[in-house]
């Protein structure tokens, strides 16, 4: 399934997606920087939609950022936050109650390619517990492991 926007974010943007959103972040002329984040997020986002064809995951923007939740709520828990900047990929996701040492812990990491993009978003959304007995996640972690 792709990307959902979340819904009241989207009205509010009257965009109709979050590849609308960066495809514009993308045609930025006067901004080098924010165009290349934005070329590189519809990367992200394309992969993402091509891994995961059943997964419900909404998104919200911020600035050139990609928060990803679980369901359609502005306001519910975000798990992971992902950005491009340059060939990067920063990656950010909560940490699970069992396991955080202080409330909103969380772990970051940065990858210069979409290949390890891809790993590192389904270890964050493992992780982070937003998906948890997620079978087409898990599928995906098993091929990553081979």
């Amino acid at each position: 399934m792709p990307l959902l926007a979340n819904t009241k974010q989207n009205k509010r943007k009257r965009l109709n997606g979050i590849e609308e959103y960066y495809l514009d972040i993308s045609k930025d002329k006067s901004n080098s920087v924010w165009s290349e984040r934005g070329k590189n997020m519809l990367k992200f986002v394309e992969m993402l939609n091509e891994n995961f064809k059943k997964t419900k995951i909404w998104g919200l923007t911020s600035h050139s950022r990609l928060i990803l939740q679980n369901e359609d709520k502005w306001d519910s828990k975000w798990f992971v936050i992902i950005e491009a900047l340059g060939h990067e990929y920063y990656f950010e996701y909560l940490i699970t109650d069992d396991k955080k040492p202080w409330k909103n812990a969380t772990v970051k990491g940065v990858t210069r390619n979409l290949v390890d993009a891809k790993k590192y978003l389904l270890i964050s959304m493992n992780e982070s517990g937003g998906w948890n007995n997620n079978l087409e996640l898990e599928r995906l972690l098993k091929e990553i492991e081979t």
